[in-house]
């Protein structure tokens, strides 16, 4: 946490929602000069950005609609993740299979990829092209040839983890004097100038129960699914502006029989898109186009008959695999914002400025992807400076260069590789702290390549406040392997030291990450493999905790 207290600072905006478009507008804004206070109900990166299919997309879901605008947006935002974050980021090849039930021909498939090619600014990967069915076989023995009539390969983009991406801005926004609060829930929207404009927040610590007041020029609001939510908080009858859906995924592990290609397909005409991404040794399948959409904004846990029917369009797609339950680990739902209800489908990330509602000086931010969150920000950027005027000049803090590399020549070279793929140029400041205490070297878990660096680094550089922090957002440990249940002992220690935890609150740390664990997802199997019907190992009570209310 940082350690200046809110009260005392003049903000121009306070930013309420810590998700991965929150945190961009906080690193646009940083870099604009503006002074921010960041405000997050949850952990940071905790919500939509945790729950997504981690897809970088170039925008095939504007393809069939022909909207060449956002299409374009989406594309080059793919392609400044792709060189920008290249450590977070990857080229990943799908293919487009297209069947003689899903509806389209391979005329209208080819004609569309030729504009998304196109289209396509300074391009990473490789250009589409089609392939017969006796090379679509060598490739992908696994996949269903019944009806095909064409594939099609293309290069999108994935990252493994968003929430590292969000944590990236935010750290950058830090560094450019943003002050920024995870756990930290607003209670109102407060008014200036008579009540007629919005001019500050009252919030309170959901750790501690502390409550503060925040007073700033302006307001914006970044709560993902939830904006409408935070809207109520101005004490205002204001128009919904958003509907949200839940998408659901499940995970499965293989054991090394699934696809090397990420897959789009559509088994069936009028059928939602499956899609299939290969992630840290396992694959995500989840429906491309979503459930329809829901009323009011609690999230639920996926339901058996989601889990099932993304089982059975992935069997039906890969036949070569021989699927079953048995290869599911577990299945996630997370709400999506899907833009304002006038513009049905739409999730390009608008500015709203509730200055039309009779609340000037508050925005709202909705919609929005992990891939045109940056696009979003320097939208909201326009907006701010269009409401406030431009940033005053500071003399505060200024973004630090990452520290300069340390000798770690100390760690094997597939941990620093490991480093590497997961910070990037700041991996050997992550090093840096194996250096001072070997044990920082050794893995949290027999599972995982994580050391206890990360766990430090995480604490001090972070704000990582519980285990399920470190395990589910700072690293992937709590969503591959074992799902961290080794390693959250071993954190809870380092943690324990770090913080002055007594024995009894690292006890209790390790049971709260074994609820966070079972809230966030729904685990189908068990510690020796065999299948776990809908989640039954989870302990009952956890069921009931699994509405989130405004996460990011």
């Amino acid at each position: 946490m940082d350690s200046a207290q809110p009260e005392a600072t003049p903000y121009d905006v306070v930013i309420v929602g810590g998700g991965i478009c929150g945190a961009a507008a906080a690193l646009a804004l940083t870099q604009g000069g503006y002074r921010i206070l960041l405000l997050e109900q949850a952990d940071f990166a905790s919500g939509s950005t945790a729950a997504s299919t981690r897809l970088v997309q170039g925008g095939l879901q504007h393809l069939e609609s022909v909207q060449a605008r956002r299409l374009h947006e989406s594309l080059h935002a793919r392609e400044r993740l792709l060189r920008s974050r290249s450590h977070l980021v990857r080229p990943q090849p799908f293919l487009l299979p297209v069947y003689r039930d899903d509806g389209r021909t391979p005329a209208f498939v080819r004609a569309g990829l030729a504009l998304y090619d196109l289209l396509t600014p300074r391009k990473v990967g490789p250009w589409s092209r089609g392939f017969p069915a006796r090379a679509v076989r060598r490739m992908e023995p696994s996949l269903a040839t019944d009806g095909l009539r064409a594939t099609y390969r293309i290069h999108d983009g994935v990252v493994d983890l968003p929430e590292r991406l969000c944590l990236e801005y935010l750290r950058e926004a830090r560094e450019g004097g943003a002050d920024l609060r995870n756990y930290t829930s607003v209670d109102f929207i407060l008014g200036s100038d008579g009540g007629s404009r919005a001019g500050g927040v009252d919030y309170h610590d959901v750790l501690s129960g502390q409550r503060h007041t925040a007073h700033a020029r302006l307001v914006l609001n970044a709560a993902g699914p939830w904006v409408d939510d935070v809207l109520q908080t101005t004490g205002r009858a204001m128009r919904p502006r958003l509907r949200s859906i839940q998408g659901t995924h499940v995970v499965l592990d293989l054991a090394g029989r699934g696809p090397t290609h990420g897959l789009l397909a559509r088994r069936g005409q009028g059928q939602s898109p499956v899609v299939v991404v290969p992630w840290l040794g396992m694959h995500i399948v989840g429906v491309a186009e979503s459930i329809p959409p829901r009323t009011g904004t609690q999230q639920t846990q996926p339901s058996s008959h989601e889990i099932d029917g993304l089982l059975d369009a992935a069997d039906r797609l890969l036949p070569g695999v021989g699927m079953n339950r048995s290869h599911a680990v577990y299945a996630y739902s997370g709400l999506q914002p899907w833009g304002d209800p006038a513009e049905p489908g739409s999730r390009s990330g608008r500015v709203i400025d509730h200055g039309q509602d009779g609340m000037p000086g508050l925005l709202s931010i909705v919609g929005g992807t992990l891939t045109n969150a940056a696009a979003t920000a320097d939208r909201a950027v326009k907006a701010v400076r269009a409401s406030i005027g431009g940033a005053p000049r500071r003399s505060g803090p200024r973004a630090l260069p990452p520290r300069a590399p340390a000798n770690v020549s100390f760690l094997p070279p597939e941990t620093m590789a490991h480093l590497r793929g997961r910070y990037g140029p700041r991996s050997p400041e992550v090093a840096s702290y194996a250096g001072l205490d070997a044990a920082l070297a050794e893995p949290i878990s027999p599972y995982h390549p994580d050391i206890g660096a990360q766990v430090v680094y995480a604490l001090e550089h972070e704000q990582a406040r519980t285990v399920g922090d470190v395990l589910l957002r700072r690293t992937p440990v709590g969503r591959t392997g074992d799902l961290g249940r080794l390693a959250a002992d071993r954190v809870a220690g380092i943690m324990q030291e770090r913080l002055g935890w007594s024995q009894a609150e690292r006890a209790q740390a390790v049971r709260d990450y074994d609820l966070e664990l079972h809230r966030t997802l729904t685990v189908l199997r068990d510690w020796d493999g065999r299948p776990v019907r809908d989640g039954a190992s989870a302990d009952e009570s956890s069921a009931e905790a699994a509405t989130d209310e405004r996460p990011a």
